[in-house]
């Protein structure tokens, strides 16, 4: 990939005393856990928030403790933050106005970068509805508050935005086999299972890194990030019944879930598992953000 789309600082990302940054990260959480390492990885100066500024690895001086107010006017908590050419907005922002706040706020503090500042706000795929193949150029579910939220940045800044809407997170202690009792309780709500797409962690982090260095392909995007496949439902909740080496459907599931499927299968006539694409429902495309960073995801079910 090219290096040509961030200026590197040549500062220790772990101790900087420096306030000026490749990257602010807006919300230190779950994702961070696989970010911070691709971003030491490839020399990316960063600094990141939490709600209490707690240490985490790769910041020995701690994060810095914010709290975004949609409903204040009070630049204060912006002072902490220091300066970044890229923002990722890790939580989410809602409905109109959040947008334009969070970036006027920190802009007002920050001035020098303004009009050259990248943003990238982290979203979900659930803004897509529908059936069949959508990708990102598909319509959006504007009746979501995130899609408004996510729109209103693309409209603040343009070529300086982008979204990146993720698939179902896993990795670390998200595992997918834990969401079936949870998500299907019933053989009726067997039934109802289609097309299952997901992300690891890891990808999410080279994601956003390949943002970074490829923004000329992606910025004033909307993206799919998904690991390229349509999982069957049905055939990972049988595969899972099994038992596998973490242990098959976990703690509460229902013993009868390898039954229900069965059944459906002769009730449905299908054959043999993985289901055809007609039978899955919403499948997602996300081919064409990988072809822009130029990369591929590498960690999915099968490993």
């Amino acid at each position: 990939m090219s290096t040509a789309s961030i200026a590197r600082n040549p500062q220790p990302v772990s101790n900087s005393s420096i306030n000026s940054f490749d990257l602010l990260i807006l919300g230190a959480g779950w994702t961070y856990t696989f970010l911070g390492p691709q971003l030491r990885h490839h020399k990316i100066s960063y600094q990141a928030t939490t709600r209490d500024g707690r240490r985490v690895p790769g910041l020995a001086k701690g994060t810095v403790p914010f709290t975004f107010d949609p409903a204040s006017d009070d630049v204060a908590p912006y002072r902490t933050l220091p300066s970044a050419g890229v923002v990722l907005i890790v939580f989410p922002l809602k409905g109109r106005g959040q947008s334009t706040r969070l970036m006027e706020m920190y802009n007002k503090v920050h001035k020098e970068e303004a009009g050259r500042r990248r943003w990238i706000q982290l979203g979900s795929t659930r803004v897509w509805k529908g059936e069949g193949w959508l990708d990102r150029h598909s319509p959006v579910d504007m009746s979501s508050e995130r899609a408004v939220a996510e729109e209103e940045l693309l409209a603040l800044v343009g070529k300086n935005a982008c979204i990146l809407n993720l698939a179902g997170l896993w990795g670390g202690e998200r595992n997918p086999q834990n969401w079936v009792s949870r998500v299907a309780k019933t053989k009726a709500d067997v039934k109802g299972k289609g097309a299952l797409h997901l992300v690891h962690g890891e990808d999410v982090a080279r994601a956003i890194v390949g943002c970074l260095e490829e923004w000329e392909g992606v910025g004033a995007g909307r993206w799919i990030v998904c690991d390229l496949r349509a999982w069957d439902w049905w055939d990972l909740i049988l595969g899972w019944e099994g038992g596998t080496k973490d242990g098959g459907l976990g703690e509460g599931s229902n013993p009868e879930y390898g039954k229900w499927v069965l059944e459906l299968m002769e009730e449905q006539e299908v054959r043999a598992l993985p289901r055809g694409r007609e039978l899955l429902g919403r499948c997602l495309d996300g081919r064409e953000f990988w072809k822009k960073v130029g990369i591929v995801p590498r960690t999915t079910l099968l490993q």
